[in-house]
């Protein structure tokens, strides 16, 4: 972190002081003299903080907060000014000042101001930073799928990602639907405002509505203040409604007074706030249907439904599973410092063949799982769940190959039988059935001892 401060007073005895001081705090102080100066120290070196008397020899204070903040916006810088030129000090907080002394001032007052703006400046280039690493995240690149389906998604969120229009993402549990509301969020002009996921199904709806829209003190037992909801916390960014679906009438009767007027009303107050946030909805329910069967507002759909992006299942884009397993499979084997580098062409087969009901997330899990568990440097089918190697064979029979129920029932039963060593006691418990129903089933099966 740089922890550059140039000092611009021409009083010596101060301009020591405020070295000395600052040099003590941990900072890296440089001290000068004149407004000239400070220009010249400036133009070959980014200072973190300036600290500027207003009234100096030749350039004043302010033409050099002006200079510095034209080249380097980001510094901050803080106004020394005496008690006659407060209105002057005011003015240059309004020019970007961050804040200022009066004089004289006392030692703990220079510390606790220094300290403070170097803490805010520390706090919005770690924020800064953040949006920076979330943008490169959920930028197109990074979301893996080449199928037809998926560019038709990529190609929606180009064009809707800058316009204020209402979203609903609609897809199966597991397809990736928070994904594509952050990429339209971090791609778009509303990026540097907050992103705020909210999962609607966790929450009943006057919990969901006190969240949301803030409440008033005494609204409700415990309420012992009045505090801000999640949409004035997402001024000007994005509001994720998860499982938009599974919202009550109580709920939805709010939040359609919200994409309406675009205003809030905090749980036990009058007063209504008006709010800039931009609303993603999702669900993996049919909402047409719930609309027909009473159990959705049909105007609240039509405000929600204003651009639709459906997220396909991902057995209906084969061609994106080797890629997001590759993908998971080098997240994973570096998240365990495991050397897994390579899927074997009969996994490729069972990936490829498997059908993920559960889609993105099961994909992701079992790859996950897979790499934890291999022992060498390839994914084989040994670390896949039964339940795909079950599939894949199930996949893989022909018309000859099928057996009848009956003949299924006593291979599984002579099967338990062998491993229990003929013990009925043990086998009735493994096959979920009393001693006298496995009797009667090994004398139907035709089944000796």
């Amino acid at each position: 972190m740089n922890k550059s401060i140039l000092i611009v007073e021409d009083d010596a005895r101060l301009r020591d002081a405020l070295c000395q001081i600052t040099a003590k705090e941990g900072y890296q102080p440089t001290g000068v003299e004149s407004g000239e100066e400070a220009l010249e120290k400036a133009s070959g070196h980014v200072y973190a903080l300036v600290i500027s008397d207003l009234k100096l020899p030749g350039i004043s204070g302010m033409e050099v907060l002006q200079s510095i903040r034209t080249v380097t916006p980001d510094t901050s810088i803080i106004i020394i000014t005496a008690y006659a030129s407060v209105d002057t000090a005011v003015e240059a907080m309004k020019n970007g000042a961050e804040d200022y002394l009066v004089k004289p001032f006392s030692l703990d007052e220079i510390r606790i101001i220094i300290n403070r703006v170097m803490e805010k400046r520390g706090i919005l280039i770690d924020n800064a930073l953040l949006r920076e690493q979330l943008k490169e995240k959920y930028s197109f690149d990074n979301i893996v799928g080449n199928s037809e389906p998926m560019i038709e998604v990529y190609k929606m969120i180009n064009k809707v990602k800058d316009t204020k229009a209402t979203v609903l993402v609609n897809g199966e549990t597991g397809t990736g639907k928070e994904l594509i509301a952050r990429a339209l969020h971090y791609n778009g002009t509303r990026r540097e405002k907050p992103f705020i996921p909210v999962n609607c199904c966790a929450l009943t709806d006057s919990l969901l509505e006190s969240q949301l829209f803030g409440y008033a003190k005494g609204a409700f037992t415990g309420a012992l203040k009045d505090t801000p909801g999640l949409f004035e916390l997402a001024e000007g960014g994005t509001i994720f409604l998860d499982e938009i679906g599974d919202t009550g009438a109580s709920f939805q009767q709010a939040l359609l007074r919200v994409l309406e007027g675009g205003e809030i009303q905090p749980v036990g107050s009058a007063e209504r706030k008006k709010v800039d946030v931009r609303v993603v909805a999702a669900t993996n329910k049919d909402l047409e249907t719930a609309v027909k069967e009473g159990k959705f507002r049909e105007d609240l759909f039509y405000r929600l439904n204003v651009i639709t992006i459906p997220i396909p299942p991902l057995r209906e884009r084969k061609d994106d599973i080797l890629p997001l397993a590759l993908y998971f499979m080098n997240k994973y084997s570096k998240e365990n410092s495991k050397a897994v580098n390579e899927i074997t062409a009969e996994a490729r087969s069972i990936l490829e063949s498997y059908q993920w009901p559960g889609n993105v997330r099961e994909l992701e899990n079992t790859i996950s799982k897979a790499v934890i568990f291999e022992s060498g440097n390839r994914l084989t089918p040994e670390t896949f769940p039964e339940r795909m190697l079950s599939s894949s064979n199930a996949s893989s029979m022909s018309g000859e190959d099928l057996l009848t129920l009956e003949e299924v029932s006593r291979a599984y039963i002579i099967k338990v039988l062998e491993m229990t060593g003929g013990n009925k006691a043990k086998a009735s418990e493994i096959l979920g059935i009393n001693r006298t129903s496995l009797w009667r089933m090994i004398q139907r099966l035709g089944i000796t001892e």
